[in-house]
């Protein structure tokens, strides 16, 4: 094994055990306790220190405040990390406040001349792109420093209709459309909400430590509405295609053989409002039947765009 792969494997085994003796790390690595010792004066020129203990279970600690091992990608690894980095420029916030441009030519200065030189070749050619971020997102690092810390949040947040107090234990912040969202247990409804961060007017996080059950990830799981209608709507080919692509409504596309689809499933009442403005969008491309209310405020809003544009 060569010199500098056996330090690298040294410095994660080291790093991960906290505490070992020099015959530990002999026997681990195959190698003498003698040259141990030299290993280890080698580690401590890469910035890794030890302490040594006296005594009959005597060893070596890892002081503290230690550098992180260095890691090895594979091209592809870099290929991957260098466009995930790229994709983040279209968000103007982003939470920790990372500048996505230092960072991709950070990692650009560390690999090799060839992998740069493809990596800028491939720029030309690949782009992973996703939508802008539409309007400015702020408390980003407050609201996942409030998800990390378990802490309990009071929002004042701007809705469609008003402006209310809330009351919230975040679970996370993702990202959706360019839109920012956080998602949290509100205590009010006692049920998982997705809020639109940049609707958030004014927030104070509590000393209130909150314990939940929730994870971000069930923000993919099965919607189960509070107050239950039920949301009818036939679609064009066009249509369909938009509703298989909205991560709430494409569950409840059906395709019939007859060529005939249309969207069926139970809606919470109070989001008539927001699935109003996403069938707007689709405009001719799908009929909206029921529920009765959702067809009211969609005939509603078409009359209030009659007055500017007719």
């Amino acid at each position: 094994m060569k010199k500098e792969t056996l330090l690298y494997d040294m410095l994660w085994y080291i790093q991960n055990k906290k505490e070992f003796t020099a015959q530990e790390l002999a026997d681990q690595f195959h190698v003498s306790v003698r040259s141990v010792y030299r290993y280890i004066s080698d580690l401590a020129d890469l910035g890794l220190y030890v302490e040594s203990k006296k005594g009959r279970n005597g060893g070596f600690t890892v002081l503290p405040n230690q550098i992180l091992p260095p890691v090895l990608f594979t091209e592809a690894e870099l290929f991957s990390l260098y466009f995930a980095i790229q994709s983040l420029t279209d968000y103007e916030d982003f939470p920790f406040k990372v500048n996505t441009i230092t960072a991709k030519e950070k990692l650009l200065e560390v690999v090799p001349k060839e992998v740069k030189q493809k990596l800028r070749q491939l720029s030309d050619h690949f782009k992973l792109s996703i939508p802008k971020q539409a309007v400015s997102a702020p408390f980003l690092n407050e609201l996942i420093t409030a998800s990390l810390d378990h802490k309990r949040l009071n929002l004042c947040y701007q809705s469609v209709k008003q402006v209310s107090q809330k009351v919230v234990d975040p679970i996370g912040i993702y990202a959706s459309n360019g839109f920012w969202y956080l998602f949290a247990l509100d205590q009010e409804r006692q049920e998982p909400r997705h809020f639109r961060i940049d609707r958030i007017k004014q927030l104070s996080v509590t000393e209130e430590v909150f314990d939940t059950s929730f994870k971000l990830d069930d923000i993919e799981a099965d919607y189960e509405p509070q107050e239950a209608v039920k949301l009818v709507a036939y679609l064009t080919e066009a249509g369909v295609k938009q509703c298989l692509e909205n991560r709430y409504l494409h569950k409840g596309v059906q395709q019939y053989q007859n060529g005939r689809s249309e969207l069926s499933l139970l809606i919470d009442k109070s989001d008539i409002a927001f699935t109003a403005e996403f069938f707007l969008l689709l405009g001719k491309e799908a009929k909206v039947t029921a529920p009765k209310e959702l067809v009211e405020l969609l005939k509603e809003k078409i009359r209030e765009l009659g007055k500017i544009y007719l």
